[in-house]
């Protein structure tokens, strides 16, 4: 008993000259910035519009509103679903006033969370890349998830690229990738695209009446591409009099490739 007689007369001794000293600081203003909690979401749901930090102007005691004070700011979202416009919220304490609150209020929207993936492209100058791995996961709330099109990164020469997810009228910073960083595995030369026009030639004795498609889309090479006037194909069953359809045998510079299997028809007759 006489222990906890001590530590009350203590505990009284500390709050009489923590009262008095308060009693005798001075009281100052400040502005502070600090993190605007949300609470109250129940489970896969997330706040839009909400910013991260929000500005206090205090007045009080220099001990307690000086240095770091011991203030919270944060938003109760319980209950809320679709849009909302909530007053935040400050805990201070006793004997520091709150005299301004930068936002007040704040208007947003709850939405639930959504996840799907998205595929990774790094822009690169003058060189494409393959990335690893080729696609992430896009994370974040509903509206800006089902509008993101594209993991996006720029290649600076590392070994590395953070990506940012995009949409058709920009970033959305709302969305977290994950991973949020790729590694780059392989760098090349660019491949460029041209649309050249297609031939035939048969052997002796046959004459080409007809044929599709006239012109053919390649990729390659700058070099190789701009030297390509056109490109030779034969059927891959081989020239017969009459009509031949089916894939085509394409007479192709080092490098240089069509976009996917191309399928011809030929009216073929002798001469």
């Amino acid at each position: 008993m006489r222990e906890w007689g001590g530590f009350l007369l203590a505990l009284l001794a500390a709050l009489a000259l923590w009262y008095s000293l308060r009693e005798r600081a001075p009281v100052v203003e400040r502005a502070v910035s600090v993190p605007l909690r949300v609470l109250g979401l129940e489970g896969e749901k997330v706040a839009e519009g909400v910013p991260k930090e929000v500005l206090l102007r205090l007045r009080g005691p220099a001990p307690l509103v000086e240095g770091t004070p011991p203030v919270s700011a944060y938003l109760d979202l319980s209950g809320v679903e679709g849009a909302f416009a909530r007053e935040v919220r400050v805990a201070v304490p006793q004997g520091v006033e709150v005299l301004e609150v930068r936002p007040a209020r704040v208007e947003g929207r709850v939405e639930a969370v959504l996840s799907r993936t998205l595929p990774v492209e790094v822009l690169a100058q003058g060189a494409w890349v393959e990335t690893e791995p080729a696609f992430v996961e896009a994370k974040g709330p509903r509206s800006q998830v089902e509008g993101a099109v594209v993991a996006l990164g720029l290649d600076l020469g590392g070994e590395e690229v953070a990506l940012t997810a995009f949409g058709p009228e920009g970033p959305l910073p709302g969305v977290e990738l994950i991973p949020p960083r790729v590694r780059l595995v392989a760098r090349e030369a660019p491949l460029f695209r041209k649309e050249v026009p297609l031939v035939f030639r048969p052997p002796e004795g046959f004459r080409v009446e007809d044929y599709t498609p006239k012109t053919l889309e390649v990729v390659g090479p700058k070099e190789a591409l701009e030297g390509l006037k056109e490109v030779e194909a034969r059927p891959q069953g081989g020239f017969r009099p009459g009509v031949v359809e089916g894939p085509l045998l394409l007479d192709l510079p080092p490098g240089v490739r069509a976009l996917g299997q191309v399928l011809g028809r030929v009216r073929l007759a002798l001469q």
